[in-house]
This record gives C-alpha cells, sequence and structure tokens, in this order.
C-alpha cells in the first residue's frame, strides 16, 4: 500500500509581527506544515528542530540578520530551498545572500500570489526529487536526448533525471542550485518560448489581471500554432563539464538584453529574472542565434 505523501515543511523567519503572519497564513491555505520564527537565531534554532524544506526569511532583522543565518544553514545543508524576502534599497544584500547560496527572492510587498507560486514550484521539485547515489563513477561519457510537449506539471521529475546524470560529478553544494536553474530555464523555454507568453503577460496573469497564470498555460497549450511545439534538451557530460543544450520553436527573444546578475540594480526588475538566477549557478550561460537555444555549462569535480 502506498505511504501517503509527506506534507512540505516551511518555516517563515520575519522580525515584523505582520509581516511574519500574512505570509504564514497565505501558506496555510495550501496543504504545507508551517512554522514561524521572530529573527535569524530563532529561526536557526527552528531549522535544526523542525528541519524544513522550505524556508521564506527577511533580510534585515535583529539579534541575527538572514545572512548570517543563510550562512550557517549552508553549513550544515544545501538541500533546503531558501528563499529571501527583501525590500527596495536593499539590492547589494539581495546580491550577496544569492553568493550565499540562497535559491531565490521575493521583492516586499509580497503578494499572495507571489508565495503560491513559489510553494507550488519548489513542492513540485521535491516531490520528484529521487535518492541521490552521490558515488563517484568511471563514466567518461554521458549522452542523452529528451523532447517535451508544454506540461508544466512534468517539470520537477524532468529536471531530477537530468541531475541523476551528474551523481558524483556535481559539488553537493552546488547540486540544488543547478537542478532549480535547469527548471527555470525549461519552464522559460515552455512558457516564453513555445507558447509565446510575454513577461507583461505573465504578470498580468499572476496578479490577477487577466486570467490565472495556469489557465493562461493550458490555453495556449491547445491553440495553434504553439500546440505542435515541443522543447528539445540535449545533455552531454566529459571528463571536464556537464553541457544542456535547451532547445524551443518559439520565435525566440533579444538575449542581449538579459540582465547582467552581477549588477545589483538588476535584482529588483522582475524582467529576465529565471535566465539570472540561472546565470548564478551555472559557470557558462549562452544564447544561441535568435535566443531560442541556449546552453548550460557546468564545471565538473576534479580529482585531487
Amino acid at each position: 500500500m502506498d505511504q501517503p505523501a509527506r506534507k512540505m515543511k516551511v518555516l517563515v523567519v520575519e522580525d515584523d509581527a505582520f509581516s511574519r503572519q500574512y505570509i504564514t497564513s497565505v501558506i496555510r491555505m495550501g496543504d504545507y506544515e508551517v512554522m514561524e520564527a521572530r529573527d535569524g537565531a530563532e529561526g536557526l534554532a527552528m531549522f535544526e528542530s523542525f528541519a524544513p524544506d522550505l524556508i521564506f526569511s527577511d533580510i534585515s532583522m535583529p539579534v541575527m540578520d538572514g545572512l548570517e543565518m543563510l550562512e550557517r544553514i549552508r553549513r550544515k545543508s544545501h538541500e533546503t530551498i531558501v528563499v529571501m524576502t527583501t525590500a527596495f534599497g536593499s539590492a547589494e544584500f539581495t546580491l550577496k545572500a544569492l553568493r550565499l547560496r540562497a535559491n531565490d527572492y521575493l521583492v516586499k510587498p509580497v503578494v499572495p500570489k507571489d508565495i503560491i507560486v513559489n510553494l507550488k514550484k519548489y513542492a513540485d521539485v521535491l516531490a520528484a526529487r529521487s535518492v541521490e547515489r552521490e558515488v563517484v563513477g568511471f563514466i567518461l561519457e554521458r549522452y542523452l536526448k529528451l523532447r517535451l510537449d508544454n506540461r508544466l506539471e512534468v517539470l520537477g521529475k524532468v529536471a531530477d533525471r537530468l541531475m541523476q546524470e551528474t551523481e558524483g560529478h556535481i559539488q553537493s553544494a552546488d547540486r540544488m542550485g543547478v537542478r532549480l536553474g535547469l527548471l527555470e530555464i525549461i519552464i522559460n523555454a515552455i512558457e516564453h518560448g513555445n507558447l509565446g507568453i510575454t513577461y507583461f503577460d505573465k504578470t498580468g496573469a499572476i496578479e490577477g489581471k487577466s486570467c490565472d497564470l495556469n489557465d493562461l498555460v493550458n490555453e495556449r497549450a491547445n491553440q495553434d500554432p504553439y500546440k505542435s511545439r515541443r522543447v528539445q534538451i540535449q545533455f552531454q557530460m566529459n571528463s571536464e563539464m556537464c553541457e544542456w543544450i535547451i532547445q524551443d520553436e518559439g520565435e525566440g527573444f533579444d538575449w542581449h538584453s538579459v540582465p547582467d546578475p552581477n549588477d545589483p540594480a538588476n535584482l529588483m526588475s522582475m524582467h529576465g529574472r529565471g535566465i539570472l538566477l540561472a546565470r548564478m549557478n551555472f559557470d557558462e550561460v549562452i544564447y544561441l542565434g535568435r535566443g531560442n537555444e541556449v546552453i548550460l555549462r557546468k564545471k565538473l569535480i576534479q580529482p585531487a
């Protein structure tokens, strides 16, 4: 008899009582376990006792700020997903958080749609994640080719399958970031590439100005010319690096305008967010042609 799926455990770390209770109340509307902490020190203690899968944390807090808490958490776990909440004017701290291996960030004021989108995305990732056997193999080369339709619900499993090919070859500290970076780029290939959903279309749907995002995706996926489009992923690994080539069948975009992740000013813009986050986790992100083909590269662990 199948065991019931375990609920995702979520920790909210926020010193402002209203903001903390607001975020927690949104999470409680879903099927999640949730706990609260009032500062980084309390959040770190809760991390030890509660063992959350996902943490939403403010950056600026008394006693211990979110950056110190994140740094201490990363000494013990690279699998816990951490999303920082940040205010306008604190871009430098947000960039530091990403460099400390925060997985994502939300700009305040945080709205329910932002929280719900993140919960769904990361719940799918955690549900799909298999137990990875971190064994160093003797394989010199690997090759894999996938062809996907436009169903977003299978992408957690796709990212998991791609990561299985890299077992024992990518630093454990980098694995979650690479997994989520792959997920962001594949989502972009489907939503923005194959389905032609623009940044403004997506923003309007998320903010409730048009239809729900899932409704928009499903509508496009059943319309011509979008429904026949596919995403192709090629993976190959040699003795030095892993390489993923992701290609969609859309019209492309001006990839020259993608924001530089090393410029803190770009973090406050939601435009190009998925690519920006991917660039933080790969050694190379290279767009080709009209922008519907991207190469992602990650260097391998080298023997001592």
